[in-house]
């Protein structure tokens, strides 16, 4: 009876992955297809469209774009992300609840509309259509996942480090640079890693506010409208590849450096 559970389970996960992963398994297949369209039978082996990545100055452009920009976010969002964590470590106050939930909010908002509102106030101040406004549009969604990985750290922090640090003459400035970034600071990695990977794959918060100055996900969706194009498979499965490589450095950062 448990061996049949024990099939039954995995057969169930074996589904399971099968229905999440089989659109891009498909994808990266045809990317090496030699025919222009996703159909069968296969027709031959080719690196031909990763060959055209590297010769398509919009594609590159906007490459360029999303690792400038991801890189940014993830930064602003950990500075964010520690300064709304260390304030929930170090501080209990009557309204911490309230805080941590208004610090959290703009996950509860589909992104459609929080792209739109974002379009419609950037408008307002002259901010919208640059990269400067996917900045700033992209920060408010990643910086509350970035405090919920580092307060996550630093739960498992004991808060007596910093005070014998105290104790031996730091400040308070000193005692978190020294010992409570040193020891949160997989968390921190991990958290940058995770933001930076958001940053890069979103699309419609990005679609809303770019404006000429595209992001590779909006960019894969002017040339999908454009007609069918098999470097688009290509794209695909390098931008896959990479995202999963960043998300399991970070998990592995959460799950293996434990605080001592």
């Amino acid at each position: 009876m448990k061996d049949l559970d024990k099939y039954i389970f995995y057969g169930y996960m074996s589904l399971v992955f099968v229905f999440l992963f089989m659109p891009i398994v498909t994808i990266i297949i045809f990317s090496f297809n030699v025919d222009k369209f996703a159909s069968l039978p296969w027709k031959g082996f080719t690196l031909n469209w990763y060959r055209k990545l590297l010769f398509d100055p919009g594609i590159l452009d906007a490459l360029k774009n999303s690792l400038i920009v991801s890189a940014i976010v993830a930064t602003t969002s950990c500075v964010l992300g520690f300064m709304g964590a260390y304030t929930l470590y170090r501080r209990s106050f009557r309204l911490q609840n309230i805080f941590l939930a208004v610090m959290i909010s703009p996950l509860a908002v589909p992104w459609i509309i929080l792209g739109l509102a974002l379009a419609v106030f950037l408008t307002r101040i002259n901010l919208e259509g640059s990269l400067f406004s996917v900045w700033i549009s992209h920060t408010i969604f990643a910086a509350p996942f970035a405090m919920l990985i580092i307060r996550a750290r630093m739960a498992g922090l004991d808060y007596r480090y910093e005070e014998a640090g105290w104790d031996l003459g730091a400040n308070r400035l000193k005692a978190i640079w020294h010992i409570v970034i040193p020891l949160t600071l997989p968390g921190i990695a991990a958290a940058f890693l995770l933001t930076f990977t958001i940053s890069f794959d979103e699309f419609i918060i990005a679609w809303f506010v770019c404006g000429f100055q595209e992001t590779l996900p909006v960019k894969i969706w002017g040339m999908i409208r454009s007609g069918l194009n098999p470097t688009i498979n290509a794209v695909g499965s390098l931008i896959f590849f990479f995202s999963m490589a960043v998300a399991v450095l970070a998990q592995y950062l959460i799950r293996s450096h434990k605080v001592q």
